[in-house]
């Protein structure tokens, strides 16, 4: 009776023991808040700035065309309504034919033959609508038809100036902070008649369709505007740098001149390598200009060139996490090219066909700057001092040149 006494105390114990045990309960609740947006920065936008508004832009070129040859622009861009913009233009024409630049023809570009002023307008036909999905701001990139007038200053074809209509496609760009791109191809009328040089000859009255062409027309360079600079992040975010890149096949976009009297085409390919782990690299190229005219003639200069590249700042670069082992950046380097011209011309009193052909050698230094973008575009720019042979011999030395070139293009 005891013993059953004393459970019965135990367990009541422990019922009273476990009814005051803490008895503290969870409460959960949901509390609305409003949602900061966030924006993350846009590698395109970064560096096209397609989102930075602009209404007025000057711009300072290397252009190249196939039509009226290679030189420095300077222009200025009026946006008039948002799709609508307004362009005046002058233009240094430095070379009629060739891909580079010379510098002892700089002294010819003060006379009013090699200066050429034009006026324009351009249709940034898509601009509205990007606007409106919040693709682009009101600025100057993006596709565009251009109407245009562009003479010299002074006469060059039998005692009168040279004059340019054009309708034109293409697309301009932006890039980074300074830079802009314009690449286009359209439909130019030239007078008093369609030739690159200045032979008299009698231009027939009114419109002629031998005076048309089709041509390219390519200008890169740097421009300033009404934009304010925005905080792009790290160059490396918006630059090819970040990769490895040990070889690469370069395209250069090409030019061509396509009309009834006249054709042209001007282009080039290259392959660069680099040599081990060092920052020292062989970049090889090739390049020519084709051209036919309907009287039977036609010109094929050639140029083969081998330069030995030094990217002097890429391990310093590197160490920074500035850069990566790649084919980008500042070099100086040699070089050795290797011109080759064949051109065929018909005599059409005798009947006579005659072929001319000479080949010449050259070799100097260089300096220049070349850019990966993204993953299949690149940017190259030289200056290059080089002594050269006019008699068919590898170490004559007969003239010195100095010449800059520039060029955009595909990279594989």
């Amino acid at each position: 009776m005891r013993r059953f006494f004393r459970l019965s105390m135990l367990l009541a114990a422990c019922a009273i023991r476990s009814f005051a045990q803490d008895t503290t309960s969870v409460i959960f609740t949901e509390e609305n808040s409003a949602v900061v947006e966030q924006r993350f920065i846009d590698r395109y936008e970064n560096v096209f700035m397609t989102k930075v508004p602009t209404r007025k832009m000057f711009k300072l070129g290397y252009s190249s065309t196939a039509y009226n040859g290679i030189g420095f622009s300077a222009a200025f861009e009026y946006k008039v309504l948002p799709a609508l913009s307004l362009e005046a233009t002058l233009t240094s024409r430095t070379n009629r034919l060739g891909s580079a630049i010379t510098i002892d023809r700089f002294e010819r570009q003060l006379s009013g033959r090699n200066m050429f002023a034009s006026i324009g307008s351009r249709w940034y036909f898509e601009m509205n609508k990007r606007i409106e999905r919040q693709q682009s701001a009101n600025n100057f990139s993006g596709s565009y038809l251009g109407v245009a007038y562009e003479r010299s200053l002074a006469a060059i074809q039998s005692e009168r100036p040279r004059q340019h209509f054009s309708i034109t496609y293409g697309f301009q760009s932006r890039f980074l902070a300074n830079g802009f791109l314009d690449f286009s191809l359209g439909i130019y009328y030239v007078t008093p008649y369609l030739s690159l040089w200045g032979v008299g000859y009698m231009e027939p009255p009114g419109f002629t369709t031998r005076n048309a062409v089709i041509a390219s027309r390519s200008v890169l360079g740097l421009a300033f505007g009404d934009w304010r600079r925005n905080g792009s992040g790290p160059l490396c975010d918006v630059l090819h740098c970040d990769y490895f890149v040990k070889q690469h096949f370069k395209i250069r976009l090409p030019e061509v001149n396509i009309g009834l009297n006249n054709q042209l085409l001007r282009m080039e390919v290259g392959y660069e390598r680099k040599l081990g782990k060092s920052p020292l690299s062989v970049n090889l190229s090739l390049g020519n200009e084709i051209s036919h005219s309907s009287y039977g003639g036609y010109s094929l200069p050639t140029v083969g060139e081998a330069q030995l590249r030094w990217y002097y700042l890429q391990k310093r670069q590197v160490r920074k996490g500035k850069a990566s082992d790649n084919l980008s950046g500042l070099y100086v380097g040699s070089r050795f090219a290797y011109n080759y011209d064949r051109s065929v011309y018909r005599d059409y009193v005798t009947g006579g066909r005659y072929v001319y052909s000479s080949w010449n050698t050259s070799a100097g230094v260089l300096a220049g700057y070349q850019q990966r973008l993204f993953n299949k575009l690149y940017f190259d720019a030289t200056v290059s001092y080089s002594g050269g042979s006019m008699q068919q011999r590898v170490f004559k030395v007969n003239y010195a040149e100095l010449q800059a070139k520039a060029g955009i293009g595909f990279a594989l």
